[in-house]
């Protein structure tokens, strides 16, 4: 019987990493969207939780995703907000456990002529909760930056900032262009 109940929790801890294949891809928004809570109340008197308010754009603010074009082994890349505001805003962003316990930037990596996601792997961590904070006056950047190590080839890297901007921290994304690095 204990033998039966160990594979029965073994099987359940594999199932987060078997049906994390791929990605989804995340469509921009103008305009925050609730996102429902799906789980069913365990008290029937119990209100509903209220919802979440999807990351919207930020006005005025643009990214640039950068990195050497050839680099070998670990190698930084740097995300830089550009605020076009007439006043400082500020930017924060926690750890997330999708992308190896980094705060910012977000980034996805896909093998050039595949389309294959080398990174993030899949692999949920359990990380800290500081937060990162930078700001960036007004008419000036900000940038956030973080390593990465790849092995051998051909790849796209995708980069957004994800987190939260401004007095009332509200929750925004800003996404750059891709950018292409070889690594030898």
């Amino acid at each position: 019987m204990n033998k039966l109940l160990l594979l029965v929790v073994l099987g359940a801890l594999n199932l987060p990493a078997l049906a994390q294949d791929t990605l989804p891809e995340i469509a921009p928004t103008s305009q925050p969207a609730p996102v429902q809570d799906t789980a069913a109340p365990t008290d029937m008197n119990a209100q509903p939780a209220s919802p979440v308010l999807a990351p919207v754009p930020l006005d005025q603010v643009s990214a640039i995703l950068g990195a050497l074009r050839t680099v070998s082994g670990e190698f930084t890349l740097t995300l830089t907000l550009k605020n076009a505001q007439a006043k400082a805003l500020s930017f924060s962003a926690g750890r997330d456990s999708d992308q190896n316990c980094a705060a910012a930037p977000s980034v996805r990596v896909l093998q050039v002529g595949t389309r294959a996601v080398v990174y993030p792997t899949g692999e949920k961590r359990i990380c800290t909760q500081e937060m990162k904070i930078v700001t960036a006056p007004a008419g000036g950047s900000a940038t956030f930056e973080r390593t990465l190590n790849l092995p051998a080839g051909e790849y796209m890297i995708e980069g957004w900032f994800q987190g939260f901007a401004g007095d009332a921290q509200q929750r925004v994304k800003v996404g750059a262009q891709p950018i292409r690095i070889t690594v030898k």
